[in-house]
């Protein structure tokens, strides 16, 4: 195992249907790679962290979480009349006194909203972060951690967290507010058309 490995640990489950929905089947399975060409700059002020949990190839095996499939998807507005172009990115939470790893912050991508527009950032998205990072896929079994969005305006942000049993339809569904809070920075970011060479792929 990789020292700060990207993904919690998980184990595979009978019944477990990883999403197939978007670009999410590619990420995982090796066909889909993340546009990437040159870093440009976003002067952002507000900040928002959404808590997220996926099952992905797997399930969190009594681990971090109980046994079960976790889906979370976070909806992003731009309340502007204007378009409003905003960096995100994944932190995965390490277990107190671990070093942070190579995969554990991935790098920035932006986005950009239009006027009144909205997004869905979803588990596939997520696991797209992990693809490559200098060179490297990571295949999740499952993602805890955070979705972090930069913004030079403040956006509407919203998470919708789902959860089952492995062989069994929704249990519990939980909608939160995402808080701002003021964090200017500078930020550089993905951005462009190139397809990076993919060099190895893990699974965690």
């Amino acid at each position: 195992m990789l020292q700060g490995e990207a993904c919690i640990r998980g184990r595979l489950a009978p019944g477990v249907e990883p999403l197939q929905r978007g670009h999410f089947r590619w990420t995982i399975f090796g066909a889909w790679v993340v546009p990437e060409a040159h870093a440009q700059t976003i002067r952002a002020e507000f900040q928002y962290a959404a808590k997220v949990t996926c099952s992905l190839l797997g399930t969190f095996a009594d681990g971090a979480l109980v046994n079960g499939i976790y889906r979370t998807i976070v909806n992003v507005h731009n309340p502007r009349d204007g378009r409003v172009r905003f960096a995100r990115k994944v932190a995965l939470a390490e277990p107190v006194g671990t070093a942070p790893g190579e995969f554990s912050v991935t790098p920035f991508k932006t986005a950009t909203l239009e006027p009144d527009g909205a997004v869905t950032i979803d588990c596939g998205n997520i696991a797209g972060f992990f693809c490559p990072i200098d060179g490297i896929c990571v295949d999740c079994t499952a993602i805890d951690g955070f979705l972090v969005i930069n913004s030079p305006v403040e956006l509407d942000v919203v998470a919708v967290y789902t959860a089952r049993q492995v062989n069994g339809d929704v249990e519990t569904m939980e909608v939160e507010t995402i808080p701002s809070r003021r964090t200017p920075k500078e930020i550089k970011v993905i951005v462009g058309e190139a397809t990076p060479e993919i060099k190895e792929r893990i699974r965690r």
